[in-house]
C-alpha cells in the first residue's frame, strides 16, 4: 500500500552535479595541504575499507567523485561488510584523491549509516507487514541521498516534499481549527492526493472517520491504548481503506510494541535525522 515515489536509485547526472557543488563548498582547488606536499602527476592506489559492520551505501557517489581514476572491485549498494572488507580500490592521480577524500567519505559514511539503522528496524516491521517510513526530516541539501539509503535499507519513503500529499497537523488546525472543512478544502484542491489527518485525541479520530482523508496518523498513542483505536477505526464505515499510520515517541526499543494488527505504516523521523555515520577510511597503498 505504498503511497509515494519511491527513491531506489540515484542518477549519476544528479550525483555529478551536487558533488561539484560540495567540491566548490570544500575549495579543493586551494587544498594548499596536498598542493604543498604532493607531486601534481604522481599516480596512486587508494582502498576504501569499511573499519565497522554496516550495510553499504554510495555507489553512485564513489564513481562520480572519482570518475577520473579506475575504480575496481566496487560493492554494490546494499551489500553487508564486516571490519576490515574493502568497498573499492581507487587509482589516479594523489592530488585529486586526496582533495576529494573527506567529501566522498562523508556523504557514504552518512548514507551507510542510515541504510544500516533502517535496515535493523525493518527487520522488525516485515515481519508484521508493516511499512518503516521516513519523513521529512532530512538534512537539506541530502534528501535525496538519505531517502535513496532508506530504500537500501529496506525502509518505505514518505513523502519527499510538500507538494506530494496534504498532511494536516495541529498547526494546521490553528488556522483553521474546523477539521472536516480543511479536509473538505483540501480534497476538493487536491482530488488525486493522499489527504492524511494528524490526530492525538479520540474526539479529532471521530470527526475524520466522518471525512474524506484517505489517511490517517495517530501521532503519540501509547501502545496499550492503540488496539482499541485502531479496531475503532477498521470497523467504521470509511475507515476499512484508511491507511493507518503511527509515529511520535517511537524507538529503536519500543518499535515491536507498535507493531500491531491494522496498522499500515510507522515513520521514524530517527532514521533519516538521528543517525550516526558509519566508520568509513581511505587508505593510500
Amino acid at each position: 500500500m505504498t503511497r509515494f515515489k519511491q527513491y531506489t536509485t540515484l542518477d549519476p547526472q544528479f550525483v555529478a552535479d551536487k558533488l561539484q557543488e560540495f567540491f566548490k563548498e570544500d575549495n579543493i582547488q586551494k587544498d594548499i595541504t596536498t598542493i604543498s606536499t604532493q607531486e601534481s602527476n604522481k599516480e596512486i592506489q587508494a582502498i576504501l575499507v569499511a573499519k565497522e559492520p554496516l550495510v553499504f551505501t554510495g555507489m553512485e557517489i564513489i564513481q562520480q567523485g572519482f570518475s577520473d581514476c579506475v575504480i575496481d572491485d566496487l560493492v554494490e549498494d546494499g551489500t553487508f561488510l564486516n571490519s576490515g572488507d574493502t568497498i573499492a580500490m581507487i587509482q589516479g592521480n594523489v592530488n585529486s584523491i586526496l582533495k576529494k577524500e573527506r567529501v566522498i567519505l562523508n556523504l557514504i559514511q552518512r548514507l551507510s549509516g542510515i541504510a544500516t539503522t533502517v535496515h535493523q528496524l525493518s527487520q522488525i516491521t516485515d515481519q508484521y507487514n508493516i511499512e518503516l517510513l521516513d519523513t521529512r526530516k532530512t538534512t537539506p541539501g541530502l534528501r535525496v541521498f538519505e531517502k535513496f539509503a532508506v530504500t537500501v535499507g529496506g525502509g518505505v519513503n514518505h513523502r519527499f516534499s510538500l507538494q506530494d500529499a496534504v498532511m494536516i497537523k495541529d498547526n494546521h488546525l490553528m488556522g483553521n481549527p474546523e477539521i472536516l472543512e480543511a479536509i473538505s478544502k483540501a480534497k476538493k484542491e487536491n482530488p488525486h492526493k493522499d489527504i492524511q489527518v494528524e490526530v492525538d485525541t479520540l474526539e479529532q479520530l471521530d470527526v475524520v472517520l466522518k471525512s474524506k482523508a484517505t489517511s490517517v496518523l495517530l501521532d503519540n498513542f501509547k501502545p496499550s491504548t492503540l488496539t482499541p483505536v485502531i479496531k475503532k477505526i477498521r470497523t467504521h464505515p470509511h475507515g476499512s481503506n484508511l491507511y493507518i499510520e503511527l509515529s511520535g515517541g517511537i524507538t529503536a526499543k519500543t518499535l515491536s510494541k507498535f507493531c500491531l494488527d491494522g496498522v499500515n505504516g510507522i515513520s521514524m523521523g530517527a532514521l533519516t535525522h538521528n543517525i550516526q555515520s558509519k566508520d568509513i577510511s581511505l587508505d593510500i597503498k
